[in-house]
């Protein structure tokens, strides 16, 4: 396996979806921080928790492990769905299909007015990710990315725990990494039964978000519980748009996606809906803030600056995925929906630290 193979299977450019959650506990756990540094005693470098005043060293190393975990983590599931697809066919199916699916178009015209031909692969297929089993890669080069990242997520994971002294990290991660597998792996993938989409909201939701701020001080807030929801549900579409644009090989494969089970036109329904509650609440956090701007203790221009750039770069971005979902341009959607994430992160940090 090659360089450029391995980081085509890490999938780049939905590594948003685990930068933003971290981000969005992260930022939830600066504004707890803040309220504790006058008053309580700095935590010790190890140990600590939610009665002592954390140092900016310590939020940053949290920080740092947390995104760490997050990312490997997700990138060793990548390696691990690319496995297993590929050695069940599932992958090498779409392929094939694919290739019966090219198209045909002119590329020159000579001189007596004959034309040059040439067949490709539609947009969908030419922009998505390759599936490096089916591809050629070795199953077992694919399965040792899938390790490695694994591992260095555990290590990162490991660190945490002992600085924190949070050993309860320890059986979190163990569940994200058997979820990481036995999403397509096993002899049971909960991805073939249409348990995925609830999967990709809880792991890059509520346990990447939440389990980066108790990480880093211990406690939950309610603003950071309503942030991951919301980027949660990012996720949820990004992989429902995934499944949108694999539905007919999917369903001739057995794997019976949320897209399989409801068809196209319902997914697409669910999808935009799921966009438009997301705008929604971040533009009900906006007003709130506008309205309440005088009473919050902590908004400053800066704070403000980052909750109305993210609001509007999320709306825009939001407003034009929608159409992508709409027509049918899934890659588009799915790297739009990533890059939604990190605005939405954004104006969350802006929303959270002004309050």
């Amino acid at each position: 396996m090659n360089l450029s193979q391995l980081i085509s299977g890490a999938r780049p450019r939905t590594l948003a979806l685990g930068v933003a959650p971290v981000w969005i506990g992260a930022a939830s756990a600066w504004g707890v921080a803040r309220g504790r540094a006058h008053g309580l005693s700095a935590c010790a470098w190890i140990a600590g928790g939610a009665d002592c005043a954390p140092s900016t060293t310590r939020m940053i190393t949290l920080m740092l492990l947390s995104l760490g975990v997050a990312v490997f983590l997700q990138i060793a599931a990548n390696f691990a769905n690319d496995y297993s697809d590929g050695i069940r066919g599932t992958d090498a199916h779409r392929v094939d299909i694919a290739v019966a699916n090219r198209v045909e178009y002119v590329t020159c015209a000579t001189e007596s007015g004959e034309v040059e031909r040439e067949e490709t692969l539609d947009y969908e297929e030419l922009h998505a990710p390759t599936r490096l089993v089916a591809s050629g890669v070795p199953p077992r080069a694919v399965l040792t990315a899938a390790v490695v990242s694994a591992a260095l997520a555990c290590a990162c994971g490991v660190a945490a725990v002992v600085i924190t002294g949070y050993w309860w990290l320890l059986a979190m991660g163990v569940v994200c990494v058997l979820a990481g597998w036995f999403y397509v792996g096993g002899a049971h993938p909960y991805g073939y039964r249409g348990w995925g989409e609830i999967a990709a909201f809880v792991f890059f939701g509520p346990v990447a978000a939440l389990g980066t701020m108790a990480t880093m001080v211990g406690t939950l807030t309610w603003p950071a519980v309503c942030g991951s929801v919301l980027v949660g549900l990012v996720a949820l579409a990004v992989l429902s748009v995934n499944n949108l644009r694999d539905i007919r090989t999917d369903a001739q494969s057995g794997k019976r996606t949320w897209a399989v089970r409801l068809g196209a036109r319902a997914t697409t329904v669910c999808v935009i809906v799921v966009i438009a509650i997301v705008m929604l609440a971040v533009l009900a956090a906006g007003v709130f803030v506008g309205v309440h701007g005088g009473e919050l203790a902590h908004l400053t221009v800066g704070w403000g600056f980052c909750a109305v750039l993210g609001m509007v770069c999320m709306l825009l971005t939001g407003y034009f995925t929608c159409f992508e979902v709409a027509h049918g341009e899934y890659m588009r959607a799915m790297w739009s929906l990533s890059l939604l994430a990190l605005w939405l992160a954004l104006a969350f940090t802006g929303f959270v630290l002004a309050l």
